[in-house]
C-alpha cells in the first residue's frame, strides 16, 4: 500500500477569468458561477492526486457534494482574473475539501469548505472509497473552513417567501442529477430582484455566508418549491465576516412538490436585509 502524500504537495492553484455570461443582475459573478469554479478546481486537484472522478469511474463510483460553506467578502466583476487555491482536507465519513479564492491583487475574496460522499452509480447508494484509492489522501491534511454549525436548522417560518420551478435537462450534470451549482441559484429565487435595492454595481447585494446541504437527488421534469424565511442568527454563527457586521439570517429549503421531501437546505447570512427595500427607494 503506497504512502499518503504530504499535504503540502496536495494543494493546487487554478486560474480563471470571469466571463460576461457568469455575471448576474447585480453586476457581479453569480453564486452558480462561483460554485462551478470551485467544482472545476476540486475535480482537477482530485484527478491529479489519483482519487478523482476518472479513478472512481473504474469502480462505477463517483463523488457527490453533500455540503458546502462559502464566506464571501465580495464576488468579482466581468473580466477579473482569479486564482482558486484548493486542497483535500480531512477524510472520515466524508472527503472534506478547502477553497480560497484570490483576486488579481492577491486579496482573499472567498473562503470555503465542503464535504463529499462516494456514490454507487448502479443503485445511487452511498459507498466507501475503494481501498486502493484511500491511501492517496494526505496523511496530515490541512484544515478547511468550518461549516456554520453541526446541522443547518429546519425552516419553520409560517409565511415563507416562495418560488416554484421545474427541473430541466440542462440542469443535470454528468451523474444524471441536478448539478449542485444550480441549487446555489435556486435558494435565492424567492428573494426580490437585486435591482430593487439600487443599481450601483459597486455595492451589490449578496450573502456574506452560504452554508448549504444537499439531501436528495433531483431529475428532469420534477417540480420544486423554493422557500425562504427570516431566522435568528444560529448559536455560534459569526457576527462579523471580513470585518463587516452580520445583520440578519435567512433559512432556505427546496422541496419536491410530488412527495414533499426536502432536497436541499441552506443558511445565508447578510449584511443587510435581502427583503427590505433599498433606502433610495423608500
Amino acid at each position: 500500500m503506497s504512502e499518503s502524500p504530504d499535504f503540502t504537495l496536495c494543494a493546487i492553484d487554478i486560474h480563471f477569468s470571469v466571463r460576461y455570461g457568469e455575471i448576474g443582475e447585480n453586476g457581479v459573478a453569480t453564486l452558480s458561477a462561483l460554485g462551478n469554479w470551485l467544482q472545476e478546481a476540486a475535480g482537477v486537484n482530485a484527478d491529479s492526486l489519483g482519487f478523482g472522478e476518472n479513478n472512481l469511474l473504474r469502480y462505477n463510483l463517483t463523488w457527490v457534494l453533500t455540503r458546502l460553506v462559502l464566506r464571501i467578502a465580495r464576488l468579482p466583476h466581468a473580466g477579473e482574473k482569479l486564482r482558486i487555491h484548493t486542497w483535500p482536507s480531512t477524510f472520515d465519513h466524508f472527503g472534506h475539501r478547502g477553497y480560497e479564492v484570490y483576486d488579481e491583487n492577491d486579496r482573499l475574496i472567498v473562503s470555503g469548505g465542503s464535504a463529499w460522499s462516494v456514490m454507487n452509480l448502479a443503485d445511487r447508494s452511498m459507498a466507501q472509497l475503494p481501498e486502493e484509492l484511500a491511501p492517496r489522501y494526505p496523511s496530515a491534511p490541512r484544515p478547511c473552513a468550518p461549516f456554520c454549525g453541526r446541522v443547518i436548522p429546519r425552516l419553520r417560518g409560517e409565511h415563507p417567501s416562495k418560488s416554484l420551478l421545474r427541473v430541466r435537462k440542462d440542469d443535470l450534470d454528468i451523474n444524471g442529477h441536478v448539478n449542485n451549482t444550480r441549487y446555489l441559484a435556486w435558494i435565492l429565487e424567492p428573494l426580490p430582484p437585486s435591482s430593487t435595492f439600487g443599481k450601483k454595481q459597486c455595492d451589490p447585494l449578496m450573502p456574506m455566508l452560504v452554508d448549504i446541504t444537499f439531501r436528495a437527488e433531483c431529475f428532469p421534469q420534477e417540480e420544486l418549491r423554493c422557500l425562504c424565511a427570516p431566522a435568528p442568527l444560529p448559536i455560534g454563527a459569526e457576527t462579523t465576516l471580513f470585518g463587516r457586521p452580520v445583520s440578519c439570517a435567512r433559512l432556505h429549503s427546496i422541496q419536491r412538490i410530488s412527495d414533499g421531501n426536502e432536497v436541499c437546505r441552506a443558511l445565508t447570512l447578510w449584511e443587510r436585509d435581502p427583503e427590505e427595500n433599498h433606502p433610495s427607494e423608500k
